[in-house]
Parts: C-alpha cells; sequence; structure tokens
C-alpha cells in the first residue's frame, strides 16, 4: 500500500472524526438558537449526526480500531 492509500481503519477514523466535529457544531448551533425553529431543526440534526457516530463507533469497536478507556469513578 503505498502512503496516499487510505485503509478502511483510516477511512473510518476520518469519518468518525468528522462526525464528532459536526456533532458539536450542531450542539453549539442549538445552544445558541435565535428562534424554536432553527433550534429544533439542528438539534434535529443533532440527534442525526448522534446516531451515525454510534455507528461509526460500532463498526471501529468491532474491529478493535476503537477502544475507549473505561471511565473512572466519578468524583465527589
Amino acid at each position: 500500500m503505498s502512503r496516499q492509500e487510505l485503509d478502511d481503519r483510516d477511512r473510518l477514523t476520518d469519518m468518525l472524526l468528522l462526525a464528532k466535529s459536526v456533532a458539536g457544531l450542531y450542539h453549539q448551533g442549538t445552544l445558541e438558537s435565535a428562534t424554536p425553529k432553527i433550534r429544533s431543526t439542528l438539534a434535529e440534526l443533532h440527534r442525526e449526526e448522534l446516531k451515525d457516530l454510534e455507528a461509526l463507533f460500532s463498526a471501529m469497536e468491532k474491529r478493535g480500531w476503537y477502544r475507549p478507556e473505561p471511565a473512572g469513578p466519578p468524583h465527589s
């Protein structure tokens, strides 16, 4: 494989990082919306992006390509 070719892991990683960024922007836009209609639209787009993120995460986790650290105990 040449340096210019991406494998499936690279593609999924790129997609996951992009989807995380997009979800963050939708979240921020939802919080800062000026009207209920815009807020509702952005919130729906955010929910759809979260579904895409879940699918990407599951695909990568299933292949052993994404292993987030387990959460520690809550701080009191």
